[in-house]
């Protein structure tokens, strides 16, 4: 695909990244919303003043008739995005909404352009002038508010200028051909803006998702953090009981004492990385302070193997510093409806880790189940 080729095509399928591309639907709906209520407004306004501009011998449709059609469909309009349209919380109805934008633009484009081209063929040579500068400033109004749907934006500006701009660049006048030449350039720089705002949309939605993943992301491990494991208890809680591991490695402090905190670090990783390969997709795996993490899923996700495994897993790996690594782990099950059940969770949890160290560490540890909110001793 040679090089105009790829940028015109660029142009109306800009490359959008997966990652993001539904929240960028979702807020190119919602702003478009915003701004095509109040151009709706000042083009209600305006439309007095297209009576007034048609030419004295203008026809009915052309003096009163294309007036009155577009300032119903303003008025409709703005009635229409006054209301909630509920665009930032169903992707569906974003992409319906820019759907219908487009095509409802292109139709206002059609008759506003209509309206100009027939007006100029009609008016005294002195007054054609103003007709281009009239549909022009619409358009170019028109082209911003749609600056999140490229395709709309286009579409309008071509609809719009294109007829005009040939009636003025085959008029034989030379202020007509330089009118024409400042609105096309115009135009084309309008396009620039268009595609210059959405890249910076773009950016800025890649940078609020990295922020918010910082936010709930450990910097060592890259491991989830204790707030994020807390969010996704109280998702995964909706849909039964969940299974709880806590994990902490055993005289994590001779090691950092021995080997320099840098060496701690790493074997902090390494233990990580063991933890997130075992569990792989069963549950969330976070780093919840210091040297202990914890595995968190449904109930019937994660097996009751899974202690186990760890314990092997952590204890045959080769670590950073040479030495052996083991962890000491305590195993909670119950409902999660809220924080306070999540407490009682991870509380019950961390007592049967400690219960773990205190019988020697390297072992995994049942806590306490809970039946009807009543402690009883797991079998």
């Amino acid at each position: 695909m040679s090089g105009g080729l790829y940028r015109i095509r660029a142009f109306f399928a800009p490359d959008i990244p997966d990652e993001i591309r539904a929240e960028f639907l979702l807020t190119s709906a919602v702003q478009m919303q915003k701004q095509a209520r109040l151009l709706f407004l000042a083009l209600l306004l305006t439309t007095p003043t297209a009576v007034l501009a048609a030419a004295p011998d203008a026809s009915l449709w052309v003096r009163y008739g294309a007036p009155a059609a577009m300032a119903l469909l303003c008025l409709a309009g703005f009635v229409n995005l006054s209301r909630d349209l509920r665009l930032g919380s169903s992707l569906r109805r974003a992409t319906r909404f820019t759907r219908e934008v487009t095509i409802g633009s292109s139709a206002m484009a059609a008759m506003c352009s209509a309206w100009c081209v027939t007006s100029w063929l009609g008016a005294p040579a002195g007054e054609r002038i103003y007709y281009p500068i009239v549909i022009a400033l619409g358009a170019f109004s028109t082209a911003y508010c749609l600056s999140s749907a490229r395709t709309a934006a286009f579409a309008n500006l071509v609809i719009t200028l294109v007829p005009m701009l040939m009636l003025l660049l085959t008029s034989g006048e030379r202020m007509d051909f330089a009118v024409a030449v400042s609105l096309a350039v115009a135009a084309t720089f309008q396009l620039h803006m268009i595609d210059s705002h959405q890249a910076r949309v773009v950016e800025l939605l890649r940078l609020q998702k990295n922020a918010r993943e910082l936010a709930l992301s450990d910097p060592l491990t890259g491991l989830l953090n204790r707030r994020a494991l807390i969010d996704n208890a109280m998702a995964l809680g909706q849909q039964g009981p969940l299974r709880l591991l806590v994990v902490d490695i055993d005289h994590f402090k001779a090691i950092n004492d021995a080997h320099g905190h840098d060496m701690g670090d790493e074997v902090l990783c390494e233990v990580a990385e063991r933890l997130a390969i075992r569990a792989d997709l069963m549950g969330s795996v976070a780093r919840i302070g210091g040297e202990e993490f914890a595995i968190l899923g449904r109930a019937d996700e994660l097996p009751e193997a899974l202690a186990l495994a760890l314990l092997h897993d952590v204890r045959t790996a080769p670590m950073p510093h040479g030495g052996q690594v083991t962890v000491s782990l305590g195993v909670a099950e119950g409902a999660v409806a809220n924080e306070d059940d999540w407490r009682d969770l991870y509380q019950r949890a961390d007592r049967a880790l400690y219960e773990a160290k205190r019988d020697g560490r390297n072992r995994a540890v049942q806590a306490e189940a809970r039946v009807e909110g009543v402690a009883a001793k797991a079998a």
